[in-house]
Protein backbone atom coordinates (compact mmCIF):
# COMPACT_ATOMS: atom_id res chain seq x y z
CA UNK A 1 0.00 0.00 0.00
CA UNK A 2 2.77 2.39 0.87
CA UNK A 3 4.51 1.59 -2.39
CA UNK A 4 1.35 2.50 -4.34
CA UNK A 5 1.02 5.85 -2.54
CA UNK A 6 4.69 6.59 -3.17
CA UNK A 7 4.30 5.79 -6.86
CA UNK A 8 1.21 8.01 -7.16
CA UNK A 9 2.96 10.96 -5.46
CA UNK A 10 6.01 10.53 -7.65
CA UNK A 11 3.86 10.61 -10.83
CA UNK A 12 2.07 13.79 -9.69
CA UNK A 13 5.42 15.47 -8.99
CA UNK A 14 6.73 14.59 -12.46
CA UNK A 15 3.50 15.79 -14.15
CA UNK A 16 3.61 19.14 -12.28
CA UNK A 17 7.25 19.64 -13.21
CA UNK A 18 6.43 18.96 -16.86
CA UNK A 19 3.68 21.61 -16.88
CA UNK A 20 6.01 24.09 -15.18
CA UNK A 21 8.72 23.41 -17.72
CA UNK A 22 6.30 24.08 -20.56
CA UNK A 23 5.70 27.58 -19.22
CA UNK A 24 9.38 28.51 -19.33
CA UNK A 25 10.20 30.76 -22.29
CA UNK A 26 12.92 29.14 -24.40
CA UNK A 27 15.88 31.21 -25.52
CA UNK A 28 15.61 32.54 -29.03
CA UNK A 29 11.81 32.25 -29.12
CA UNK A 30 10.02 35.55 -29.94
CA UNK A 31 6.95 36.45 -27.90
CA UNK A 32 3.67 36.51 -29.80
CA UNK A 33 2.67 39.70 -27.95
CA UNK A 34 3.19 42.88 -30.04
CA UNK A 35 5.79 45.24 -28.58
CA UNK A 36 4.44 48.34 -26.91
CA UNK A 37 4.83 51.44 -29.04
CA UNK A 38 5.94 54.65 -27.45
CA UNK A 39 3.56 57.55 -28.02
CA UNK A 40 5.20 60.27 -30.07
CA UNK A 41 4.00 63.50 -31.67
CA UNK A 42 3.15 63.05 -35.35
CA UNK A 43 3.43 66.79 -36.05
CA UNK A 44 6.31 69.20 -35.76
CA UNK A 45 6.27 72.64 -34.21
CA UNK A 46 7.35 74.19 -37.52
CA UNK A 47 3.99 73.19 -39.01
CA UNK A 48 2.34 75.62 -36.61
CA UNK A 49 4.44 78.64 -37.53
CA UNK A 50 2.24 81.59 -38.40
CA UNK A 51 -1.07 83.07 -37.29
CA UNK A 52 -4.16 81.00 -36.52
CA UNK A 53 -7.63 82.40 -35.87
CA UNK A 54 -10.54 80.46 -34.38
CA UNK A 55 -13.50 80.16 -36.76
CA UNK A 56 -15.75 77.56 -35.10
CA UNK A 57 -16.22 75.91 -31.71
CA UNK A 58 -17.91 72.76 -30.42
CA UNK A 59 -18.36 71.17 -27.01
CA UNK A 60 -15.79 68.39 -26.53
CA UNK A 61 -17.28 65.09 -27.68
CA UNK A 62 -20.09 66.84 -29.55
CA UNK A 63 -20.81 67.88 -33.13
CA UNK A 64 -23.14 70.68 -32.09
CA UNK A 65 -21.55 74.11 -32.65
CA UNK A 66 -21.68 76.71 -29.90
CA UNK A 67 -21.83 80.48 -30.19
CA UNK A 68 -18.67 82.33 -29.20
CA UNK A 69 -17.39 85.88 -29.40
CA UNK A 70 -13.91 85.49 -27.89
CA UNK A 71 -12.12 84.02 -30.93
CA UNK A 72 -8.83 82.39 -29.93
CA UNK A 73 -5.80 83.84 -31.74
CA UNK A 74 -2.50 81.94 -31.78
CA UNK A 75 0.73 83.25 -33.28
CA UNK A 76 3.60 80.71 -33.41
CA UNK A 77 7.16 81.78 -34.20
CA UNK A 78 10.66 80.54 -33.31
CA UNK A 79 9.35 78.06 -30.74
CA UNK A 80 7.28 80.73 -29.03
CA UNK A 81 3.60 81.62 -29.08
CA UNK A 82 1.39 84.65 -28.46
CA UNK A 83 -2.07 83.74 -27.15
CA UNK A 84 -4.90 86.27 -27.12
CA UNK A 85 -8.57 86.66 -27.92
CA UNK A 86 -10.23 88.75 -30.62
CA UNK A 87 -12.59 90.34 -28.12
CA UNK A 88 -9.66 91.99 -26.37
CA UNK A 89 -11.54 91.41 -23.11
CA UNK A 90 -9.27 88.69 -21.78
CA UNK A 91 -5.58 88.75 -20.97
CA UNK A 92 -2.99 88.08 -23.65
CA UNK A 93 -0.11 85.70 -22.93
CA UNK A 94 3.30 85.05 -24.42
CA UNK A 95 5.41 82.00 -23.79
CA UNK A 96 7.10 78.87 -25.06
CA UNK A 97 5.37 76.43 -27.39
CA UNK A 98 6.22 72.74 -27.66
CA UNK A 99 4.69 69.40 -28.63
CA UNK A 100 4.54 66.37 -26.38
CA UNK A 101 3.48 62.75 -26.82
CA UNK A 102 0.06 62.05 -28.31
CA UNK A 103 0.18 65.43 -30.08
CA UNK A 104 -0.31 67.39 -26.88
CA UNK A 105 0.35 71.05 -27.54
CA UNK A 106 1.58 73.33 -24.79
CA UNK A 107 1.12 76.99 -25.70
CA UNK A 108 2.23 79.53 -23.11
CA UNK A 109 1.16 77.18 -20.32
CA UNK A 110 -2.17 76.21 -21.87
CA UNK A 111 -2.64 72.56 -22.84
CA UNK A 112 -4.41 71.38 -25.99
CA UNK A 113 -4.68 68.12 -27.93
CA UNK A 114 -4.19 68.47 -31.68
CA UNK A 115 -6.94 66.55 -33.45
CA UNK A 116 -5.91 67.54 -36.96
CA UNK A 117 -3.45 69.86 -38.64
CA UNK A 118 -2.71 70.79 -42.23
CA UNK A 119 -1.39 73.88 -44.01
CA UNK A 120 -4.55 75.93 -43.53
CA UNK A 121 -6.58 74.27 -40.78
CA UNK A 122 -5.92 73.40 -37.13
CA UNK A 123 -8.35 71.59 -34.80
CA UNK A 124 -7.52 71.46 -31.08
CA UNK A 125 -9.31 70.24 -27.96
CA UNK A 126 -8.78 72.09 -24.67
CA UNK A 127 -10.78 69.58 -22.63
CA UNK A 128 -13.92 71.70 -22.68
CA UNK A 129 -14.20 72.83 -26.29
CA UNK A 130 -13.01 71.68 -29.69
CA UNK A 131 -11.75 74.72 -31.57
CA UNK A 132 -11.21 74.97 -35.31
CA UNK A 133 -8.68 77.57 -36.42
CA UNK A 134 -7.70 78.81 -39.86
CA UNK A 135 -4.30 80.11 -40.88
CA UNK A 136 -4.27 83.83 -41.66
CA UNK A 137 -1.82 86.28 -43.16
CA UNK A 138 -3.00 88.71 -40.50
CA UNK A 139 -5.69 88.74 -37.86
CA UNK A 140 -8.75 90.76 -38.85
CA UNK A 141 -8.21 92.92 -35.76
CA UNK A 142 -4.89 94.04 -37.30
CA UNK A 143 -6.58 95.36 -40.41
CA UNK A 144 -9.47 97.25 -38.87
CA UNK A 145 -9.37 100.79 -37.59
CA UNK A 146 -6.30 101.74 -39.64
CA UNK A 147 -8.28 104.22 -41.70
CA UNK A 148 -10.09 105.68 -38.73
CA UNK A 149 -12.82 108.24 -39.29
CA UNK A 150 -12.57 111.38 -37.21
CA UNK A 151 -15.25 111.98 -34.61
CA UNK A 152 -16.57 115.07 -36.37
CA UNK A 153 -17.45 112.85 -39.37
CA UNK A 154 -20.31 111.59 -37.23
CA UNK A 155 -22.05 114.93 -36.90
CA UNK A 156 -24.84 113.66 -39.14
CA UNK A 157 -26.52 110.28 -38.65
CA UNK A 158 -27.25 108.15 -41.68
CA UNK A 159 -30.08 105.78 -42.44
CA UNK A 160 -28.78 102.21 -42.78
CA UNK A 161 -30.06 99.00 -44.36
CA UNK A 162 -30.84 96.72 -41.44
CA UNK A 163 -30.43 93.64 -43.66
CA UNK A 164 -26.70 94.40 -43.79
CA UNK A 165 -26.52 93.78 -40.06
CA UNK A 166 -27.25 90.05 -40.23
CA UNK A 167 -24.52 88.04 -38.52
CA UNK A 168 -22.24 88.28 -35.48
CA UNK A 169 -20.74 91.65 -34.59
CA UNK A 170 -17.91 92.25 -32.15
CA UNK A 171 -17.23 95.71 -30.74
CA UNK A 172 -13.50 96.21 -31.23
CA UNK A 173 -13.32 99.87 -30.23
CA UNK A 174 -15.27 102.40 -28.20
CA UNK A 175 -14.70 106.13 -28.29
CA UNK A 176 -16.18 108.02 -25.36
CA UNK A 177 -15.95 111.53 -24.03
CA UNK A 178 -14.45 111.88 -20.52
CA UNK A 179 -17.11 111.30 -17.89
CA UNK A 180 -19.66 110.06 -20.43
CA UNK A 181 -19.76 106.51 -19.06
CA UNK A 182 -21.71 106.21 -15.82
CA UNK A 183 -22.30 103.21 -13.56
CA UNK A 184 -25.79 102.83 -15.02
CA UNK A 185 -24.55 103.00 -18.62
CA UNK A 186 -24.83 99.73 -20.57
CA UNK A 187 -21.62 99.02 -22.49
CA UNK A 188 -22.28 96.90 -25.57
CA UNK A 189 -19.73 94.18 -26.27
CA UNK A 190 -21.30 92.17 -29.07
CA UNK A 191 -24.41 91.75 -31.16
CA UNK A 192 -25.72 88.76 -33.10
CA UNK A 193 -28.59 89.31 -35.54
CA UNK A 194 -30.29 86.10 -36.58
CA UNK A 195 -33.17 87.26 -38.76
CA UNK A 196 -34.92 90.32 -40.18
CA UNK A 197 -38.67 90.37 -40.77
CA UNK A 198 -40.42 91.77 -43.83
CA UNK A 199 -41.35 94.77 -41.70
CA UNK A 200 -37.67 95.52 -41.14
CA UNK A 201 -37.49 94.35 -37.52
CA UNK A 202 -34.29 92.49 -36.62
CA UNK A 203 -34.26 89.71 -34.01
CA UNK A 204 -30.98 89.62 -32.14
CA UNK A 205 -28.99 88.76 -29.03
CA UNK A 206 -26.99 91.54 -27.39
CA UNK A 207 -24.17 91.08 -24.87
CA UNK A 208 -23.27 94.04 -22.67
CA UNK A 209 -21.84 94.97 -19.31
CA UNK A 210 -23.73 96.95 -16.70
CA UNK A 211 -22.13 97.88 -13.38
CA UNK A 212 -19.26 95.45 -14.14
CA UNK A 213 -21.70 92.57 -14.73
CA UNK A 214 -21.90 90.93 -18.17
CA UNK A 215 -25.39 90.19 -19.43
CA UNK A 216 -26.84 88.60 -22.56
CA UNK A 217 -30.40 89.28 -23.66
CA UNK A 218 -32.63 88.75 -26.65
CA UNK A 219 -33.75 91.97 -28.28
CA UNK A 220 -35.41 93.50 -31.31
CA UNK A 221 -33.79 96.17 -33.44
CA UNK A 222 -35.66 98.87 -35.35
CA UNK A 223 -34.02 101.47 -37.59
CA UNK A 224 -35.58 104.73 -38.71
CA UNK A 225 -34.33 108.19 -39.71
CA UNK A 226 -30.71 107.49 -38.80
CA UNK A 227 -31.50 105.86 -35.47
CA UNK A 228 -31.33 102.26 -34.23
CA UNK A 229 -33.43 101.21 -31.26
CA UNK A 230 -32.51 98.22 -29.07
CA UNK A 231 -35.66 96.85 -27.44
CA UNK A 232 -35.18 94.24 -24.70
CA UNK A 233 -37.77 92.80 -22.32
CA UNK A 234 -37.14 95.56 -19.77
CA UNK A 235 -35.09 98.29 -21.44
CA UNK A 236 -34.86 100.32 -24.62
CA UNK A 237 -31.75 102.09 -25.91
CA UNK A 238 -31.46 104.35 -28.94
CA UNK A 239 -28.32 105.23 -30.89
CA UNK A 240 -27.51 107.15 -34.03
CA UNK A 241 -26.26 105.09 -36.95
CA UNK A 242 -23.28 106.17 -39.06
CA UNK A 243 -22.13 103.17 -41.07
CA UNK A 244 -23.32 99.65 -41.91
CA UNK A 245 -21.73 98.19 -45.04
CA UNK A 246 -21.82 94.49 -44.15
CA UNK A 247 -18.26 94.59 -42.82
CA UNK A 248 -18.28 97.39 -40.27
CA UNK A 249 -21.06 98.81 -38.12
CA UNK A 250 -20.59 102.21 -36.43
CA UNK A 251 -23.22 103.63 -34.13
CA UNK A 252 -23.56 105.71 -30.97
CA UNK A 253 -23.74 109.42 -30.34
CA UNK A 254 -21.17 112.15 -30.91
CA UNK A 255 -20.20 113.74 -27.61
CA UNK A 256 -21.17 110.61 -25.72
CA UNK A 257 -19.90 107.25 -27.03
CA UNK A 258 -19.22 105.81 -30.50
CA UNK A 259 -19.17 102.01 -31.03
CA UNK A 260 -17.07 100.41 -33.76
CA UNK A 261 -18.08 96.84 -34.53
CA UNK A 262 -16.67 94.34 -37.02
CA UNK A 263 -18.47 91.30 -38.37
CA UNK A 264 -17.07 87.95 -37.17
CA UNK A 265 -16.43 85.59 -40.08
Amino acid sequence: MYSKMFLLGFCMLVFGYTLSAQKVKRKGVTSNQPPKKESVATHSLSELDGKWQEVSRFLSGSIIPVTFLDSLLLHFYEGKVDVKYASGMTMAMKGVAHLEANNSLVAAGDYYTIQSLDKTNLVIDDGEFIKELEKKEQFYSESIGKATIETDSFSTARQIDINKLKGKWLVYRRQAEPGAVKAETPIIKSLEINAVSEEGIAFAVVTYTLAAVTKTQECQLVTKDGLIKFITAKETWSYKTYKADGEEFIFGDTGYMIYYAKIVK
